[in-house]
């Protein structure tokens, strides 16, 4: 841990007093003190000079719209089913609410900031006593204790967990409480009404620092965990004097990238998705049936390109029966990844398969063969998803008595079809305009003639 003060606006006592809060001894998810997590974590501390305005940037914008929609829906669906009136409520009091805090955060004065882009804390000592200079150093220590608690929170592993500014904030608060009561210091009670005292969602830290000392044995480990997957824009709620935390969700991990999907309805209907732009992620969850299908295979062309979904998502509840292939058919240059909850299926290498026997979740093509589509191209793959054929294909049907499989690909404006055995080896050439089945033999077209072939593509006569 570094403090840098180049100006320098801190006296030696007071850079002193720092490190040695830094330096006593406080666990908290493995780390030993707050030292000991700026080391780890690389982080240094500057001292600026200045007042700085607070900003509050187009979040709450983008926060409001979101309740928004979340109580139309919940309101709409609470007409058929009550249970869900406590939670559209709660969505109503969240839109009130935000107005409210967005203008009593832009009155708060910004004492320090974790800089997350720069992985560095940067405490503003000039703010501090414009403040209230006889409580320099109770600003100070609680300031920097709070900003600890950002630079913990991202962390690792955690850093790319979505983040809510009213889930953070209150728990940063509970961290600095914790970590001034555990050290045993004398800062402790002018802290906790400081933050008590707060107009803002700051306020709840206080309160929970107090369930937690009442003897609620969950709040540590919570604070110890976050982040942890929760909704980019969850609030905490207060009713019966205890505040209640948000609860983990699904963490999807496309391409390293975790993320927290937010399930939509698809046309009202039961199945349900979501589109994560950072990952050009489409995920899918509900019952979906061929009505279903074609919505989304309708949205499919109006919406995106193939080059635009780079992977796709089943959700937990995700259950259809036969129609995983025509999901990879819809979406072809697509892998897949399937939660780790959903009951029957997994995926291997992108393909999803049968937990029971990791058979494949796809179009059977006979004799334990599959057909699979990527890049746009049809290709052959066995049970043990090794690769019969290339992907190179435009269609694939199923091998016939013979062992022969029908395809056909593109070629100068016109189709060609040819027959592949179950070694992958094209058997017969693609070089017809057509080939019909004849019981063991094989009508074909080509030049604008029909010849009778057999199975392993001689020529027997011409019609």
């Amino acid at each position: 841990m570094n403090i840098i003060d180049k100006n320098p606006l801190l006296t030696p006592t007071q850079k002193s007093l720092l490190e040695q809060c830094a330096r006593k001894p406080f666990m908290l998810g493995g780390y030993k003190s707050l030292y000991d997590i700026l080391t780890k974590l690389k982080v240094d501390v500057f001292i600026e000079p200045g007042i700085p305005k607070r900003e509050v940037d187009d979040y709450f914008d983008s926060i409001i719209e979101h309740w928004r929609k979340v109580y139309k829906k919940l309101s709409e669906m609470s007409r058929e089913d009550e249970s869900l009136h406590e939670e559209c409520q709660k969505a109503e009091i969240n839109i009130g609410r935000l107005g409210m805090e967005r203008d009593a955060l832009s009155a708060m004065k910004l004492l320090g900031l974790y800089d997350i882009q720069n992985n560095t804390i940067i405490l503003y000592p000039q703010a501090m006593a414009d403040a209230d200079a006889n409580k320099m150093d109770e600003y100070l220590v609680s300031t920097f204790a709070h900003e600890v608690m950002h630079a913990y929170f991202n962390r690792p592993r955690h850093e790319k967990y979505p983040s809510s500014i009213f889930v953070e904030e209150p728990l940063a608060e509970f961290g600095m409480l914790l970590y001034l009561h555990e050290t045993r210091s004398s800062y402790y009670d002018w802290a906790h009404d400081n933050v008590s005292s707060k107009k803002c969602c700051y306020r709840y830290g206080a309160d929970i620092m107090d369930q937690h000392l009442s003897g609620d044995r969950t709040l540590r480990p919570y604070l110890e965990k976050f982040k942890i997957p929760i909704g980019k824009y969850d609030m905490l709620d207060k009713s019966n004097v205890l505040v209640s935390m948000p609860k983990r969700r699904d963490l999807v991990d496309v391409s390293g990238q975790p993320f927290v999907p937010e399930w939509t309805p698809v046309y009202n209907a039961p199945p349900t998705y979501f589109w994560d732009d950072a990952t050009k992620t489409l995920g899918l969850d509900g019952v979906w049936g061929d009505e279903s299908l074609n919505n989304l295979r309708y949205q499919h062309h109006s919406y995106f390109n193939d080059d635009d979904i780079q992977h796709l998502y089943f959700g937990k509840n995700f259950v259809d029966g036969h129609h995983y292939w025509h999901l990879l058919d819809i979406f072809p240059s697509a892998p897949l990844t399937v939660s780790p909850q959903h009951k029957e299926l997994t995926s291997i290498n992108g393909i999803p398969v049968f937990k029971t026997d990791n058979t494949p979740a796809l179009h059977n093509c006979g004799d334990g063969l599959f057909k699979l589509k990527r890049n746009g191209k049809y290709g052959i793959i066995d049970s043990q998803l090794n690769n019969i054929t290339p992907f190179k294909y435009d269609f694939i049907w199923s091998f016939d008595k013979n062992g022969l499989c029908l395809v056909r690909i593109r070629h100068n404006n016109s189709w060609v079809h040819g027959l592949v055995n179950k070694q992958g080896e094209e058997q017969v050439p693609l070089i017809y305009e057509d080939i019909t089945s004849k019981g063991d033999k094989y009508e074909v077209k080509q030049n604008g003639k029909t010849y009778i072939i057999d199975k392993l593509g001689n020529k027997q006569s011409e019609n």
